[in-house]
């Protein structure tokens, strides 16, 4: 792959303001041949769990090599490390080791890691400045690296990329003819709920396209939820305002409502303490 040069941008930081433009003005400072695309900038303020997720749902799919700036860091200016992480389909991750890196290491693997030496790795005259690491070393390091300024080797000392900080995941569960998972994600734009539980393990417990499921959704074990759904294959298999279990595009098992919000209409959210259950009705 020619070094010119994917970086993608992932931040909280939201449109409202200039950081997003440092962000870039500092990247292509390193080089003004680099691409650089955004996942989102829109993760909610300080959630480092949904950062790890977008960065699994969007990362696979982008070209080896590409490098990924990922700044949700409420610790920003802490003794938490800055790294870059190399994942197992070779793309790099440039994040805060606060737990960011958990679904990646999960579900693709990390091959190594390395901790950023601010030493050689921060962008000039940025040394007095100690809360917007996005622009003065997550940015500057992502741009060195995506543009071949630096190699791998050259970001800092190798880690163990065993020594990652994670975010706790439970994992799904089977039985004959039922399933139970935490609801990792939200689909934000449509109001879809997205389990953790894999579409192959949920066929394994005997669902198939067609059947009927009672779902039961708890939250910190208090039951807000509890119908029996259709489980389709597509949205429209539903009528209009109507609930259906699904399997997303990353092929995990989720709930919709066509031409709805599932999230919305029911007052589902997600997280650790979200729990979802799927009987064969």
């Amino acid at each position: 792959m020619d070094r010119h040069k994917l970086l993608l941008f992932q931040t909280d930081f939201g449109r409202l303001e200039g950081t997003v433009a440092e962000m870039y003005g500092v990247a292509l400072g390193v080089d003004q041949g680099l691409k650089i695309h955004e996942i989102t900038h829109y993760i909610p303020q300080f959630n480092i769990w949904e950062a790890s997720y977008r960065l699994m749902q969007a990362l696979p799919w982008w070209p080896k090599e590409t490098v990924a700036v990922s700044v949700v860091d409420p610790g920003v200016g802490s003794s938490r490390r800055s790294v870059v992480a190399k994942t197992s389909q070779d793309h790099y991750i440039v994040t805060p080791d606060n737990g960011s890196l958990t679904h990646i290491a999960k579900h693709v693997g990390l091959s190594a890691l390395r901790e950023i030496d601010e030493r050689t790795n921060r962008a000039p005259g940025s040394g007095e400045s100690h809360t917007f690491h996005g622009r003065d070393v997550y940015g500057y390091t992502g741009a060195r690296l995506a543009s071949g300024t630096i190699t791998f080797d050259e970001v800092g000392p190798k880690l163990d990329p065993k020594s990652i900080v994670t975010l706790p995941v439970a994992e799904p569960e089977t039985g004959k003819g039922s399933a139970s998972g935490m609801i990792e994600i939200l689909d934000i734009r449509y109001g879809n709920v997205w389990t953790n539980i894999p579409k192959k393990l949920f066929a394994s417990a005997g669902f198939s396209s067609g059947c009927k499921a009672l779902v039961t959704i708890t939250r910190s074990g208090e039951t807000l939820f509890q119908e029996t759904l259709p489980y389709l294959d597509f949205f429209s298999a539903a009528e209009p305002g109507e609930d259906l279990i699904y399997n997303n595009e990353l092929l995990f098992v989720s709930l919709s409502t066509n031409q709805g919000s599932f999230a919305e209409k029911h007052g589902i959210q997600s997280g650790p303490e979200w729990k979802i259950r799927f009987e064969i009705a």
